[in-house]
C-alpha cells in the first residue's frame, strides 16, 4: 500500500514539473524579443547623445507700437514690404475710439528678413511708443527631438524585423503592441518638430499703429454728442414727470386745500 502511494505522488510531481517547464519555454521565447529591442534603443540613445550641434535654432518674435500720419498709407506700405519679403499677414484688426484710429496686425516673415522688415516699419513711424524683440534659443530641444525621432524610427524598423521572425502568437501580439505605441510616439514627436521648424523658419512680428483725429473734428464731435445727450436727458426728465402725474395732482390738490383752510381761520387779536 505504501509503495502504491509513493508511485502516485511521483507521477503527480512529474506532471507538474513538465507543465511548468513548457510554460517557461514559451515565456523564454517571448522575453528575448523585447529585451533585444530595449537594449537597441538604449545603445542608440547613448550613441546619439554625443552628436555635435553645428547650427543654432532660434525663434524670433517682435512687437512695435507707433503713431502714424495716415493709417491707410502705413497699411499699404507694410503690406507691400511683407509681400516683397515673402511673408504674410496672419491677422488684421481695426479699432476706433474718440481721439484715434488704431490698427493691429500680426505678420509671419522669413527669419532672415525679420530685421529688414522691422527697420522699414520703424523708419515709416511718426513716433515710436515702444519696440521689443525677443530671441529664444531652442537648439538643444531641436536636436533632442530629431535624435529621438531617428532612434524611434530605427527601433521601429528593428521591431518589424523581429515581427517577421516571430514564431508564436504571444510574440506577434507583444511586438505589434510595441509597434503601435512606438508609431504613436513618433507621430507626436514629429508634430512637435514640425511646429518648431515653422517657428524657426517664420518669425512673428506684431505691429500696432494709430492715427490721431484732428482736434477741430474731435471738438465738434464731442459738442454734437453733448447736445444730443442733453436733449435725451431733457426728454427723459419730461417722461419721468408724465409718469408721476397722479402724484403731482394729489400734491397740488393738498396744497390748494391747505391754503384755503388757512385763509378761513380767523386771525387772533
Amino acid at each position: 500500500m505504501k509503495q502504491m502511494k509513493s508511485a502516485i505522488w511521483s507521477l503527480f510531481l512529474i506532471s507538474i514539473l513538465s507543465c511548468t517547464g513548457a510554460n517557461n519555454k514559451e515565456y523564454d521565447r517571448a522575453v528575448p524579443v523585447m529585451e533585444e529591442a530595449s537594449k537597441f534603443e538604449a545603445e542608440q540613445s547613448d550613441d546619439n547623445s554625443t552628436e555635435i550641434i553645428t547650427e543654432r535654432k532660434v525663434i524670433k518674435r517682435g512687437e512695435i507700437k507707433f503713431q502714424t500720419r495716415s493709417i491707410q498709407e502705413t497699411t499699404s506700405l507694410i503690406t507691400k514690404n511683407v509681400n516683397d519679403l515673402k511673408g504674410y499677414i496672419s491677422s488684421d484688426n481695426v479699432y476706433n475710439s474718440d481721439d484715434r484710429i488704431t490698427q493691429r496686425i500680426e505678420i509671419r516673415i522669413p527669419a532672415d528678413s525679420f530685421d529688414d522688415l522691422l527697420l522699414r516699419i520703424s523708419e515709416s513711424a511718426r513716433k515710436i511708443d515702444f519696440k521689443n524683440v525677443q530671441v529664444q534659443d531652442i537648439t538643444e530641444e531641436f536636436i533632442d527631438i530629431e535624435t529621438r525621432i531617428k532612434t524611434k524610427k530605427e527601433l521601429e524598423s528593428r521591431y518589424r524585423d523581429l515581427l517577421v521572425k516571430a514564431k508564436t502568437v504571444e510574440e506577434i501580439l507583444s511586438i505589434e503592441k510595441e509597434l503601435g505605441t512606438l508609431r504613436s510616439d513618433i507621430e507626436s514627436i514629429e508634430g512637435r518638430l514640425k511646429y518648431l521648424k515653422d517657428q524657426v523658419n517664420l518669425s512673428t512680428l506684431s505691429v500696432e499703429y494709430y492715427e490721431l483725429t484732428s482736434s477741430t473734428l474731435n471738438f465738434s464731435s464731442k459738442l454734437g454728442k453733448a447736445v444730443v445727450m442733453g436733449w435725451k436727458l431733457l426728454l427723459g426728465f419730461i417722461i419721468g414727470l408724465v409718469n408721476l402725474w397722479p402724484f403731482i395732482i394729489i400734491i397740488v390738490v393738498i396744497i390748494i386745500v391747505a391754503l384755503r383752510i388757512s385763509k378761513k381761520k380767523p386771525t387772533k387779536m
